[in-house]
């Protein structure tokens, strides 16, 4: 049966070494959630699932076990066997009633104009109907396809190095480019867009100090 609970897509940005992935690593393990999914596009999420082999051992464990933590490394070289691989990884994940999904670098396997139908029911009719909740993270949201910066429901942006880059993210989050341009390292701009709140603040790098710092901005 259908969740029918409206869930959430974070668009994650910011330049390599800015800081998305600590926030993001973070936050997932503070948060704990009952069932994780990852496409750990470069093997990065080791500390916090477990890998599998295969998209058939994938789909095995979501159905049998109540609670998991998985990631899956894709294997293709080329553009287009990476597309069609993250299809299919989509139409598994889509059953993970109630899931957090993590897509690291979305700008791989879509493209401005374009998106594979799966990805885009998993973030459109997935968060509506099944209850997910995704992450999906890139470099180059100038290069992300047009739909999902539109059905994201909050934005967590660091600098970006790249003016369209810089203006891509900010035209859905009511800001100017500048405003990111601004950014130092391991500072961030989140915008939530059903509140059409902003808010600024800095993610740390101590082991002591996992969560993140916010204040409001008007």
């Amino acid at each position: 049966m259908a969740a029918d609970s409206k869930g959430q897509s974070w668009a994650v940005l910011a330049m390599s070494e800015m800081g998305k992935g600590v926030w993001l690593k973070q936050r997932l393990a503070a948060e704990a959630p009952r069932k994780l999914l990852i496409w750990d596009t470069v093997d990065e999420y080791g500390h916090l699932a477990t890998k599998v082999d295969s998209l058939a051992e994938l789909l095995q464990l979501i159905y049998t076990r109540p609670a998991y933590a998985l990631r899956y490394v894709p294997k293709a070289a080329k553009d287009k066997d990476l597309r069609r691989e993250f299809e299919a990884w989509c139409t598994l994940v889509y059953q993970a009633q109630g899931a957090t999904i993590v897509v690291e670098e979305l700008a791989d396997v879509t493209s401005a104009s374009w998106a594979p139908p799966a990805w885009r029911k998993l973030n459109t009719r997935g968060r509506h109907h099944q209850g997910l909740t995704l992450y999906w993270c890139s470099q180059s949201p100038a290069w992300v396809d047009k739909a999902s910066m539109g059905n994201a429901t909050h934005l967590h942006v660091g600098y970006l190095g790249e003016p369209a880059h810089r203006e891509a993210a900010a035209r859905h989050m009511a800001c100017k480019a500048d405003d990111i341009d601004a950014l130092k390292q391991f500072e961030y701009i989140e915008y939530a867009k059903a509140s059409k709140q902003r808010t600024h603040g800095s993610v740390s790098l101590s082991a002591s100090r996992p969560a993140a710092k916010k204040r409001r901005r008007p």
